[in-house]
């Protein structure tokens, strides 16, 4: 990565060092022991001893002049304005690897990173593709269609093939992030200086887009959204010189920018190249003809990587032309109505008023996120209104133009308006934001000419003043205005911080909470069944940071819960002990602040006979209302086959209470009423205070199911969720546990189920609440100690 400046442009108008021996170049050391410069202290040379002598000898020995000379040449260097651009460009790749390890280990929350790493690790591995018998149904990724019994990624590889690579060379994919951080800072320099021509306002521009919140943001991601904006802009800096110049390192070097980011972000390709043609285009208007010729040599350097691009999407899509992206769902395309990121997932109506509210939402955040906010926007409107090179000023303005116009039709502006001002911003316009700052910075430098070079109170004749002290603050105008503008500039910026750093924390924070959930030690090679609230088929959704090594071979394996087919998941991996991980699980909704999340082994139960032994711990104070006799009840559901027990509770002499009852096979919901026992009949109802323990076992078969407590599955639709649960009567005071457990029939007709099942409960409706009880009032819960459920498989009698 280099630095320089256009063919026949001055390097910078940076200090030299006067020297005091005539004809020294500036920056050539003096040596100061040979009577070439100030003579030596007294006491120096022979008169200082052994130890005096052998210093002078090492001060006048070759190797300490280079070391010197190379020293102060190195600090000349970095006072010329490449040399400034080379220190920010170190600076952010630095600033790129704390922040991702400070803010950011485990991304920004945003699931389309797993995809991104998940296709690194596979080209790591020498894949393109995954089969699909591996991965489904348990395995499957996120973000990836399937073509021809492969499965594939949504998106392109050349972002992954980069982060591949830097895990190769460093062991991390961090470093490649960090590498597009100073690409960014170089390539707005050189396009900066290959439009206006000056080296400071270029250093200005490389510094702005350094210190803005977004690139900072999104150079410590592994997103591929900066690498394609960054590349871009050195690409279009190469490929306008190369026009103007005729160099063919540039012109190669800018196609083969081009060409990668076609493997990165292709529409941005499309968006960003037309300007740069239409600019080099004019500038040529009268060698078109030479400007025809030079162009080969950009499409030299394009050509391989559109070959490998054409040749990965036939691999994968099985069509040269057919991009993964609308591959993977025909509705993952631009342009208005039903949009959808995967077949499996619901449509989203994209129209042209929510492109528009997209679009207005967008440039109202869009400041915030610039070092300077709305500052720095004035500045850029100043630099498109400033004299010289308007060509240039409108070849800015149409770059960012053209990429809002073209995302305006893409409907994920809309889908990520949420996410615009404290998330990861306008993540989608990025290679609209460079230009904006390259007129930023001239129109600070057409601003710069206005300052008087000298103040003029320190110009007046009857100042009171010392010349040096008027000269000295006159020479302070410029420099003041500097540090105010600059401190003007941060204190807009610094407000917008603490907010995307706060929302990025609470991310920090579930991360955290997952990885407190699991164990460090699982005794051995482990699969876990990962539940959100909301179902998924995906590994990595709502969860990326449990991530699958692409041959599912590492010690632990995450398993997204299918529902009733997780039952099956014991004999897809017989090796590996099973655990399920149930972050949002609460340990007692009824208790405001109650812990959440559980994780907890499973075991799988089989037979062709399940007994199912319930046993219910009636608290005293059961809802808001005592539990009425014939109100509770306890039952078994599969499908619409129910068995249900209704409770009768006798209080005894002592106070104490006893549970009695008959169960009645229920078709549907409905309950069918049992009397008690003989003498007993309907009792009145428990005791409050008194706890009451109900324990009965109802039987699962693979028969039809003939008794009063049987269930049987010959005719059942398998896979099926099966039910047992107890509700404390009826009404919206009423309260509900339930435990569910995913059930499959195996190979052999037997019955597989996974114990434990998942908690539910309903919580009865606080009174003068407003609400009512409903199926929309269950919580993932832990059913215990009011439901406890065992299962025991056995063959037939």
């Amino acid at each position: 990565m280099t630095v320089d400046s256009p063919v026949g442009a001055s390097t910078g108008d940076g200090p030299t060092t006067a020297d005091s021996t005539a004809g020294t170049l500036p920056g050539t050391p003096v040596d100061l022991a040979d009577g070439t410069g100030h003579a030596e202290p007294s006491g120096a040379g022979t008169h200082a001893g052994p130890r005096g002598r052998r210093f002078r000898r090492f001060r006048q020995s070759r190797q300490f002049q280079w070391a010197r000379s190379s020293l102060s040449l190195f600090l000349f260097r970095f006072r010329s304005p490449a040399g400034v651009v080379a220190m920010v460009a170190l600076l952010s790749f630095v600033t790129s690897l704390v922040l991702r390890v400070t803010l950011y280990p485990e991304g920004s929350g945003d699931a389309d990173e797993a995809a991104y790493i998940l296709q690194a690790r596979m080209l790591l591995e020498g894949r393109l593709t995954l089969d699909t018998g591996a991965v489904e149904p348990f395995f499957r990724p996120w973000l990836t269609g399937v073509h021809d019994g492969r499965v594939f990624t949504k998106y392109l590889p050349g972002w992954p093939a980069l982060l591949a690579l830097s895990q190769a060379l460093f062991g991390t994919m961090a470093v490649a992030p960090a590498a597009v951080a100073g690409v960014w800072v170089v390539g707005t320099y050189r396009l900066a200086r290959e439009l206006f021509d000056h080296a400071w306002s270029a250093v200005a521009a490389a510094v702005g887009v350094a210190l803005s919140p977004l690139v900072l943001l999104h150079t410590a991601l592994p997103l591929a959204y900066a690498p394609g904006a960054a590349v871009l802009v050195l690409a279009s800096a190469e490929l306008l010189r190369g026009a103007r110049t005729g160099a063919r390192a540039a012109l190669a070097g800018g196609g083969a920018g081009l060409g990668l980011v076609l493997l990165i972000r292709p529409f941005d390709v499309v968006l960003v190249v037309l300007p740069v043609i239409v600019l080099a285009a004019v500038r040529r208007r009268r060698e078109l003809g030479t400007l025809l010729r030079r162009s080969g040599w950009a499409v030299i350097g394009a050509l391989p990587l559109v070959v490998a691009l054409l040749a990965y999407c036939w691999r994968v899509t099985g069509s040269p032309l057919r991009m993964p992206l609308s591959a993977s769902d025909p509705l993952d395309r631009f342009g208005f109505g039903p949009r959808r990121i995967l077949p499996s997932e619901s449509s989203f109506l994209f129209t042209r008023r929510l492109a528009l509210d997209a679009l207005q939402e967008t440039l109202e955040v869009a400041p915030s996120w610039f070092f300077g906010g709305a500052a720095l926007i004035a500045l850029a409107a100043v630099g498109l209104v400033a004299p010289r090179r308007r060509l240039e000023r409108l070849f800015l303005l149409a770059t960012t133009g053209v990429v809002l116009a073209g995302y305006t039709f893409w409907w994920g502006s809309a889908f990520a308006m949420p996410g615009l001002r404290n998330g990861l911003g306008p993540h989608y316009h990025l290679a609209a934001f460079t230009p904006v700052v390259i007129l930023a910075a001239d129109g600070a430098r057409w601003l710069w000419t206005f300052l008087p070079a000298q103040s003029p109170l320190s110009r007046r004749p009857g100042s009171s003043a010392s010349g040096t002290a008027r000269g000295l603050a006159g020479r302070m105008v410029r420099p003041g205005a500097v540090a105010v503008a600059v401190a003007g500039l941060v204190a807009i910026t610094v407000p917008t911080l603490q907010p995307r750093i706060d929302v990025q924390r609470g991310v920090n924070e579930g991360n955290d909470f997952l990885a407190a959930l699991l164990p460090d030690d699982l005794g051995g090679p482990a699969v876990v069944l990962v539940t959100p609230t909301v179902p998924s088929r995906y590994t990595q959704v709502p969860y990326h940071s449990l991530r699958n090594s692409p041959d599912l071979d590492g010690p632990v394996v995450f398993a997204a819960d299918i529902g009733p087919g997780s039952a099956a998941l014991p004999d897809r991996m017989p090796d590996r002990a099973m655990f399920r991980l149930r972050p949002d699980e609460i340990a007692d909704p009824a208790v405001p602040g109650s812990f959440r999340g559980s994780f907890v082994p499973l075991r799988q139960v089989t037979g062709s006979r399940v007994e199912i032994r319930v046993q219910v711990r009636i608290p005293g104070d059961a809802g808001t209302a005592p539990v009425r006799s014939g109100d509770a009840r306890l039952y078994v559901r599969l499908g619409g086959e129910v068995r249900t027990l209704r409770t009768a509770v006798p209080v005894d002499a002592a106070g104490g209470a006893a549970m009695a009852g008959r169960p009645a096979a229920a078709a549907g919901s409905g309950v069918v009423a049992g009397s008690g026992p003989a003498g007993h009949g309907e009792q009145p109802g428990i005791r409050r205070g008194v706890p009451v323990t109900i324990t009965h076992t109802f039987v699962l078969t693979t028969g039809p199911g003939t008794g009063p407590d049987e269930i049987g599955t010959a005719g059942a639709s398998l896979p099926a969720e099966l039910v047992v649960g107890f509700t404390d009567g009826t009404g919206p005071a009423s309260g509900t546990w339930e435990e569910r457990f995913p059930l499959v029939r195996s190979p052999g007709g037997d019955l597989s189920l996974l114990a434990p099942g998942l908690g539910w409960r309903r919580l009865p409706t606080v009174a003068g609440s407003g609400t009512a009880g409903g199926d929309d009032q269950w919580l993932p819960a832990n059913a215990k100690p009011t439901l406890d459920v065992s299962l025991t498989g056995a063959a037939a009698r």
